[in-house]
């Protein structure tokens, strides 16, 4: 019975419309997908430059027991 609806001018343009929007949404989601990968990946390289820059702050800083010491230059009471 079905077989017999896709050989009437009304089943094959049913079919080619069924088929047409099975493709826009496989396009849609192929599209969606690639822009969610895009954004982790913009989201990944931002949290690690962060890091690396955290770390270069880190390592130019002055942790030594006698710096505690040292003036700072402001005047405290």
């Amino acid at each position: 019975m079905v077989f017999s609806l896709l050989f009437t001018p009304l089943g094959r343009y049913a079919m080619i419309g069924a088929v047409a929007i099975m493709a826009m949404f496989g396009i849609y989601m192929k599209i969606r997908s690639d822009a969610i990968a895009e954004i982790e990946a913009k989201a990944t390289s931002d949290a690690l430059r962060r890091t690396q820059n955290a770390i270069r702050a880190g390592d130019v800083v002055d942790t030594s027991p006698d710096s505690l010491l040292k003036s700072d230059g402001h005047r405290r009471d």
